[in-house]
């Protein structure tokens, strides 16, 4: 599978015209992960984020009509994103913190993108046994919500 990521990916920044070195394609219990090396990363990650994010959509839906199997795919440039779901795992660890030193029963996370909030979920899964994670609310207004089991 990550070769067949890689090449559509390939196809697509050079459809875009983008200028990149290599892509590397690499998977952890089946999230697949693209990091893409360019000397010029603006072009590829767009004004907040929104040419990479497009480019992401574009890979999982060519990739969904190519095997019918939804794949989790995250495009990154440089580690941009990397960093982006590091400093947002950081402010979700400071909501535990206060949830936890207030004895709260449940805390609310500001609202983020379905992409960033699925990484919070995860992360919660992985690492907090005793809490559970849902989604509230609606749209751009879409939060989680952070409660002990």
């Amino acid at each position: 599978m990550e070769t067949i990521i890689q090449t559509t990916l390939k196809l697509l920044l050079d459809k875009y015209g983008a200028e990149y070195d290599c892509v590397t394609i690499s998977e952890e219990n089946n999230l697949y992960r693209a990091n893409i090396e360019s000397t010029i990363p603006a072009r590829i990650i767009g004004k907040n984020g929104d040419t990479l994010a497009a480019i992401q959509i574009l890979l999982k839906n060519i990739l969904f009509t190519q095997s019918k199997k939804n794949l989790f795919v995250s495009v990154d440039v440089d580690n941009y994103r990397k960093q982006h779901e590091d400093r947002i795992i950081e402010k979700a660890q400071k909501f535990i913190d206060i949830m936890k030193n207030e004895n709260l029963a449940e805390i609310k996370l500001p609202p983020m993108s379905p992409y960033y909030r699925r990484i919070i979920h995860l992360w919660i899964v992985n690492n907090f046994p005793e809490l559970s994670s849902d989604s509230i609310g609606e749209g751009t207004a879409r939060a989680i919500r952070l409660f002990y089991k």
